[in-house]
């Protein structure tokens, strides 16, 4: 385990745990995993993990969340990630390092679809701790909702996602689909699939393969069965529960999703939200009596959804990341007057969670996790953000959104261990705290006052519902009855009425209902209608038990010697590492090195280009642990040329070869800023490099051959702005690009050129939503070696055009989406978006030429997933270009592109 310092309390936590835990998760498997190393990342505000080959390592990030399940958020991770280590050592266990990590990867990847292994891990993360997300009603909702909606999606649909539905999320599918297999089947099914597997990696569609072999259904036959069964389920849960509807707002129909989170009703009957839209980034809004919406402030990324008000104001966090290292992050607090309308940030590099105002405004509360996850409420003065107060966790209990009372002397707060979860009360005059209910298996969120109760969250029911706790009697009611869910309550004393959110097919509504504090049903004539798919499986093996691992006395630790693990050699690779672009790809024959924590990255490799029959030899490293990144590159290679020899009046053309040295150094400062809804990425990069040339292939002209090439410089700097996108905006709305490069060779007098290129971006609006207007212009000027060099973006089709210098360059574009079809097409590809554009691109614009483009026409473009692959996305396309010039070879003629995200 490789730590922070200061990550110690949980290094140690972990180390009581993981031996037990590992031969738990591996049980069911029947395989023993073998060594990894695990890196505790306190420095993101995130909470998350993961597993990976090539290296072979898993990620911890420690930070707890405000919202999840009700458990020591490390010892479920540590359940769900080591579940991950033995699903890649029972696939793959005999492919190791120094040479088959990355196949191994490949082997995992391409065999198991994702909701496989991330549904089995739900599954044991369920099964061997005292919650886990299969016990969460909320969390399987979206698909409860949908099927007792009527809305039956497909396999690729429900698996894959989709741009205009909400679908369950291939988490909450695995967990479904994995747990059958076992209820019906035994719980050794999952083992039985994975060792067949094993056994013939390269079977096509080896998985549903096996599936078919095993149950006699293949995949979507299984998901069908599945949906099928988990429909009369919940049906039943429905009848038992006999829910009450509720008015909701806005009226409007079921559309796109989007959701009004955590209402709250003013003093002038307005309602205050965070709207959240595929349509529209994330935004505070105001919705009147009449439903018209208006934005107050749009805000940035968060952790979890959260903002609060009091006094004319609002405040909420939002997540910042250090300028240039992307795994620190932070947590700030931000405040906006609705009076003047004005915006502050009022913390920087602060890890703060869930503020509340106080009833006057004039301080809010806020979590506060340290790297040590040391957990505290921190009162803070919201005008100069200063720390006002601090009051330490009773136990370091987690504390998640807090809430004053209508005095401001007291703070309600849901509190979370392994034991379970419970609501804690802060008394800040005498700043102490006592616990309000004993521990309960319930996910309890979003306490708040309310008539001298608390309102909050609760699944007593089996379903989420809004519950009070009476401080007089210590008595628990349930308030709601919603048929999908009912969360985040709030409370208007002045109209007696109870704001919640009620979930709907789309996202959350708001619903309301009059209640005067005395209404409610007693928990005790309650019955837990919950599914509990899980709950058959807890028989059928010793392993599958609430686990109870002992602490063990502390272990030693010591310091990680960097230098001593910089080179971490994993695997024998076709490419040098770098997917991120298909242009980039570089076949060939790589090993590839990479350190644990991400800092060194070593490649050897060999390439042979058939175009010119020769190969290439070639050392790499880069190191990221300082501010500037670091790369030193050696290449030998082959070249060839085409030299024009003067023999008097005569001229000819002698083809030449030669081998070269080339050893390149670079340093780069990418740096990247959030601000609301604002991105801005920025930095600087420069190159040198020294290449020498030999092996002449004509000898008689080495005189004339420039055999060095004495460090060229490059440099570029580069400025970024743009606004955050929705999920269906093709491009922000708003956005700002600019890059310059300059080349030339300031220590080689026998070599004389210069190369200067701006490349510039606009983004605007289009005329209706989610469309956009890009504009790009681009500007170069070369002299001596770099004359006819190109480095700044050319229309369309260029290569299909007559040859001709290029100044700039003015590319126009308007792009907008034509259909969200979600069509499978058999297992071959599943088409989420279909977009169309038009484009019109000018070259050499100056004064005396004709202002007219050189081409034009119109693009077609899909958004896919191929194969039934989660990942990566593509796109793929074809442009029809018009040649917009005489003598052109063809007028008319189609380009095609195709790129992929992750």
């Amino acid at each position: 385990m490789i730590f922070p310092s200061e990550a110690e309390p949980q290094a140690q936590y972990l180390a009581s745990k993981l031996d037990a835990l590992s031969a738990q998760v591996s049980h069911t498997l029947n395989k023993r995993p073998r060594k990894i190393s695990i890196i505790l990342q306190n420095q993101t505000v995130e909470s998350n993990g993961n597993v990976q080959l090539a290296p072979r390592r898993s990620e911890f990030f420690t930070t707890p969340p405000q919202q999840g399940d009700f458990q020591n958020w490390l010892y479920n991770l540590a359940i769900h990630e080591l579940r991950h280590v033995v699903q890649f050592d029972k696939l793959t266990g005999y492919l190791r390092a120094p040479f088959f990590e990355q196949l191994a990867l490949a082997i995992y990847g391409t065999n198991l679809p994702a909701w496989f292994f991330e549904g089995d891990a739900v599954v044991t993360e369920t099964l061997l701790s005292p919650a886990g997300r299969g016990r969460l009603p909320s969390w399987e909702m979206p698909f409860r909702t949908n099927l007792l909606s009527g809305e039956t999606y497909s396999y690729e649909k429900d698996y894959l996602g989709s741009l205009k539905s909400v679908t369950p999320g291939f988490y909450e599918l695995g967990y479904f689909m994995t747990a059958r297999m076992q209820r019906e089947y035994g719980i050794g099914m999952v083992d039985s699939l994975m060792t067949r597997m094993a056994k013939l990696p390269i079977r096509p569609y080896n998985f549903s393969n096996s599936l078919k072999k095993s149950t006699g259904y293949n995949t979507r036959q299984w998901h069908r069965e599945t949906r099928e069964e988990l429909t009369r389920l919940w049906e039943a849960q429905l009848v038992t529960n006999q829910p009450a509807d509720y008015p909701t707002l806005p009226a409007d129909g079921p559309g796109k999703p989007q959701s009004w989170l955590l209402p709250r009703m003013l003093p002038d009957g307005r309602i205050i939200t965070l709207h959240q839209s595929a349509y529209q980034v994330p935004a505070i809004v105001l919705i009147d009596s009449a439903g018209h919406q208006r934005t107050v402030v749009k805000t940035g990324r968060q952790t979890t959804p959260h903002f609060s008000y009091a006094a004319g104001k609002v405040t909420w966090d939002e997540l910042r990341r250090h300028g240039r290292y992307g795994k620190r992050t932070y947590s700030v607090i931000n405040v906006y007057d609705m009076q003047t309308r004005s915006y502050r940030q009022l913390t920087r590099r602060s890890r703060y969670f869930a503020p509340a105002l106080r009833p006057d405004g004039k301080q809010l509360a806020a979590v506060e996790v340290d790297g040590g996850n040391t957990v505290s409420i921190v009162l803070l003065d919201t005008e100069r953000g200063t720390p006002v107060a601090r009051f330490p966790s009773p136990d370091n209990i987690l504390l998640q959104t807090p809430s004053f009372d209508e005095t401001g002397t007291k703070v309600i707060a849901t509190g979370i261990e392994q034991q379970g979860a419970t609501l804690i009360e802060l008394d800040v005059n005498t700043g102490s705290y006592r616990r309000l209910l004993e521990w309960q298996s319930q996910q309890l969120e979003r306490p708040v006052y309310a008539q001298g109760q608390i309102l909050f969250k609760a699944h007593y029911n089996g379903i989420d519902n809004i519950y009070a706790l009476n401080l007089r009697d210590s008595t628990i009611s349930q308030l709601t009855r919603a048929r999908f869910g009912a969360f985040n309550p709030s409370y208007d004393s002045s109209t007696s009425t109870l704001w919640f959110n009620n979930y709907q097919i789309d996202g959350y509504r708001i619903s309301h209902l009059a209640w005067s504090g005395k209404s409610g049903t007693p928990i005790e004539n309650i019955n837990d209608s919950h599914i509990s798919y899980f709950k058959p499986l807890l028989t059928q093996s010793p392993a599958y038990r609430t686990a109870d691992t002992p602490a063990t006395p502390i272990r030693a630790s010591e310091p990680y010697k960097g230098l001593k693990n910089l080179i971490n050699f994993h695997s024998l690779s076709v490419d040098n590492g770098n997917f991120e672009n298909l242009d980039n790809i570089s076949p060939g024959i790589y090993w590839l090195s990479d350190d644990l924590l991400n800092t060194t990255q070593l490649r050897l490799g060999y390439q042979y280009d058939g175009n010119i029959r020769s190969s290439t030899y070639q050392a790499s490293i880069a190191y990221q642990r300082f501010f500037p990144k670091f790369s030193l590159e050696y290449r030998n290679r082959g070249q060839v040329g085409t030299a024009r020899i003067s023999n008097g009046q005569q001229q000819q053309l002698v083809g030449l070869r030669w081998r070269e040295n080339t050893a390149t150094l670079a340093a780069e400062i990418p740096l990247v800023f959030y601000r609301l809804n604002q991105i801005i990425t920025t930095g600087f990069n420069t190159a040198t490099s020294y290449t020498q040339r030999y092996g002449l292939s004509e000898p008689e002209w080495q005189n004339r051959f420039i055999d060095r090439l004495r460090f060229p410089m490059h440099y570029q700097v580069y400025f970024n702005h743009y606004a955050r996108r929705s999920a269906l905006d093709l491009a922000p709305r708003w956005g700002q690009y600019l890059s310059a490069t300059y080349r030339h060779f300031p220590f080689d007098g026998r070599i004389a050129g210069e190369h200067f290129s701006i490349r510039t971006a606009w983004y605007f609006p289009g005329l209706w939503r989610n469309h956009s207007l890009l504009a790009r212009f681009n500007y170069q000027h070369g002299a001596g070696t770099y004359l006819y060099a190109n480095d700044i973006p050319l229309v369309s089709g260029y290569d299909q055009l007559r040859p001709v210098p290029v100044d700039n360059t003015l590319l126009l574009s308007y792009r907008f989406p034509l259909a969200y079809p979600d069509w499978a097409i058999g297992p071959l590809a599943y088409i989420k978006r279909f977009r169309s554009g038009f484009f019109a691109d000018f070259q050499n614009i100056k004064a005396g030429n004709a202002f007219s483009p050189r081409t034009f026409g119109v693009e077609l473009r899909a958004d896919m997933n191929l194969l039934r692959y989660y990942l990566p996305n593509f796109d793929i396309g074809v442009k029809l270009v018009y040649a917009n010039e005489a003598g052109a070879a063809k007028r008319i003629f189609a380009t095609y592109g195709i790129g992929y995200s992750y």
